[in-house]
C-alpha cells in the first residue's frame, strides 16, 4: 500500500508550474510595454489570460496584444494561449 506522501508527491510541482507561468508572462509583458505587473494579478482559464490591473495598463496591453501573444506562444507551456482579457 502506498503512503499518502508518495501518492500526493506527483502533485507537488503543480503549484510551482502555475507560478512559473505567471512570472514568465509578467516578464514578457514588462519587456513589451515597460510596466511590471505582479503575478498575483494574472489568472488563467482554459486558453485565456485574465489580468487584474489598472485600466491604463490594461489598455496598453490590449494595444500590443498581438505582439505579446506572439512572444508568449514561443514558450511550450504557454503555446495554447489564445486571448488576453
Amino acid at each position: 500500500m502506498l503512503r499518502l506522501t508518495e501518492l500526493l508527491g506527483r502533485f507537488k510541482g503543480l503549484a510551482n508550474t502555475e507560478k512559473a507561468k505567471k512570472e514568465l508572462l509578467c516578464a514578457e509583458i514588462a519587456k513589451v510595454i515597460g510596466v511590471q505587473i505582479k503575478p498575483e494579478a494574472v489568472s488563467f482559464s482554459k486558453n485565456t489570460i485574465f489580468l487584474s490591473v489598472e485600466p491604463i495598463i490594461k489598455t496598453e496591453i490590449f494595444l500590443r496584444k498581438s505582439e505579446i501573444l506572439e512572444k508568449i506562444k514561443t514558450f511550450p507551456q504557454m503555446s495554447g494561449v489564445a486571448d488576453i482579457r
